[in-house]
Order: structure tokens, then sequence, then C-alpha cells
């Protein structure tokens, strides 16, 4: 297989950030860009493979067998001991997937609880945060398949303080959505979650009564 520019082929189909809102080439197209794309693949290593990797896989060629070289990239890096090897962009390849409906992947990126920091810790904790209130049921699955301590730690994760913080409105959609769907590991989730919001956030109040009214 011939050389290619990789810094090219990849900001032709990657322009801006991972995960893509969308990667639809017309029909005429992909054929061009899986083979771009595997030529980079096949010459890089490193992010610049992940990237290749997951826009393979995003187009929908030989999804599993990409897929699990992210996957293997993200456990060895992160799930089983954090090293300079992968960073924050990994984990938004799986997430940029898992938006596409692969569900298989919250497992792993919940796992990466374990050993994220910093950078990673500002992308994957306001993911969970987002998942709680827009798919508590599928997080909730997930989630109980980690020990208890791990649960608690996941779920306080999830109250993560970024830049922005999370909102009053969305704390009170997370804590609605895990009270309903009850059950011991959602009772420990949410316990967990309103241990890890920040005092100046709640005020002391009971966010489970909602943002404070108006007047």
């Amino acid at each position: 297989m011939s050389s290619v520019d990789s810094d090219a082929v990849l900001h032709e189909f990657a322009p801006d950030t991972i995960p893509l809102d969308s990667l639809h080439p017309k029909p005429a197209n992909r054929a061009r860009a899986i083979r771009l794309l595997l030529a980079v693949k096949y010459q890089e290593t490193g992010w610049d493979r992940q990237e290749a990797v997951y826009l393979l896989a995003s187009l929908g060629y030989e999804y599993e067998s990409n897929r699990d070289e992210l996957l293997r990239v993200w456990n060895h890096c992160v799930v089983k001991g954090y090293d300079e090897n992968c960073n924050e962009m990994t984990a938004m390849t799986l997430v940029g997937l898992y938006s596409q409906g692969h569900k298989e992947l919250l497992r792993p990126l919940l796992a990466g609880c374990r050993n994220s920091d910093g950078a990673l810790s500002e992308e994957l904790f306001p993911f969970y945060a987002e998942e709680l209130g827009r798919n508590p049921n599928d997080f909730l699955a997930a989630l109980t398949t980690f020990s208890p301590k791990e649960q608690q730690g996941i779920c306080k994760s999830a109250a993560w303080d970024s830049d922005d913080g999370t909102s009053p409105n969305a704390q009170h959609k997370i804590l609605q959505n895990l009270k309903r769907a009850g059950g011991a590991v959602a009772v420990r989730c949410a316990r967990s979650y309103k241990a890890g919001v920040k005092p100046e956030e709640d005020n002391g109040r009971d966010l489970l009564a909602g943002p404070p009214s108006k007047n």
C-alpha cells in the first residue's frame, strides 16, 4: 500500500474535534475514504493510528476489529494503569462510537474511572453525567457489573465539577432519574452523586426538591 500524507487525510475526514458530529461520505467517496484511512492506519503509530482506526470504525469498516484495537489501547493505558501512551482523545473515540449506538462501549468507559485524572477526567466525567441524565437505565445496567465501591466512585465522579459545572436543573434530573429507577444500585449511585456535588452548588438544599423557584 502506497504512503499518504497522514495529516492531510486525517484533517480531511476529521477537521474539527473527536468525536465527530457526523461522518457519512457519499457512496462514491466511501471507498476512497476507506482506502486513505487504511493507508494511514498501517503507516502510523500512536494517536494518528488511533484516529484512523476510529474513523474506519465510524464508517462501519471492519467495525469489530477496529473497535477492539481502540479497546486494547484503552484497557492498557487507562483501565489497567494510566500511562503516557494514550490521552483523553482515546476516551472520546469510544464516546463517539457509543453515541452511534454501540452500547457495549459504556462499560469500558465507566471502567476508565479507576485511573483517570487531569484532562481525561474533564472529558470522561461530564459524559457520565450526561448519560445519567439521558440514559439512566443503560448507565445503571452497566454500573451493576462493578463492585459497590466502584459504583460509588463512578457516580461520585459524575458530579465532578468542570469549568461550567452541572446546572441545578441537570442535577435534579439525574437524581429524579435514579429515584424513578429504584433499587439498591440506583440508591447507592444517588447517594454517591450527591456526595460529589460541591457544597456551593447545592447550598445545603435537597437536590431532589429541584432548583429553587424564582420569585
